[in-house]
């Protein structure tokens, strides 16, 4: 748990090797955590060394801001808010601190692998999941292509929520 302001919120890590399945866990979590009622906010670690991420396309003002030397640009539709923000490499501390500007219930993070967060670890083979258990804080483990059916880590993780609420208010 993160506590900011006089609130608090729950930090999960999905972490694995490229093609192991993380966005797809990544993916069904959130839409089971939304039709449960928890407001999600995510983080992606690139992980691409130093390539860095991809912007969108310069023809949108926005963008021309940016790319004219603003140092953020943000932009406004009706029900929906992008921001793009010049900044150097940033640690997931820092990012969660600085970037994560709503009130969130959860906070999942894809990558980020060397973090301290309670994480889940995501693997194709025993050989992966042996080096992943290494990792600080490993709370489950899943191979996502063997188990279609996430029910037992549904089940796992509202209890880990429940839990994780239950030890803050006491």
């Amino acid at each position: 748990m993160l506590f900011r302001s006089g609130t608090s919120f729950m930090i999960l890590q999905i972490v694995g090797y490229k093609k192991s399945g993380k966005t797809t866990l990544m993916r069904h979590i959130v839409s089971f955590l939304k039709s449960h009622g928890y407001t999600v906010a995510t983080i992606k670690h690139h992980g691409h060394g130093k390539e860095d991420i991809q912007l969108q396309d310069s023809d949108v003002d926005h963008m021309k801001h940016f790319e004219a030397g603003a140092d953020q640009s943000i932009v406004q539709g009706f029900q929906y808010q992008q921001t793009v923000t010049r900044v150097d490499n940033q640690n997931l501390t820092q990012i969660i601190e600085k970037s994560v500007t709503i009130d969130t219930n959860i906070v999942l993070v894809e990558g980020f692998k060397n973090a301290d967060f309670e994480k889940v670890v995501v693997y194709r083979n025993e050989e992966e999941l042996q080096v992943l258990q290494q990792l600080s804080n490993v709370c489950y483990s899943i191979n996502v292509r063997e188990h279609e059916d996430f029910t037992a880590f549904e089940q796992w993780l509202l209890n880990k929520i429940k839990n994780d609420c239950d030890t803050q208010l006491t």
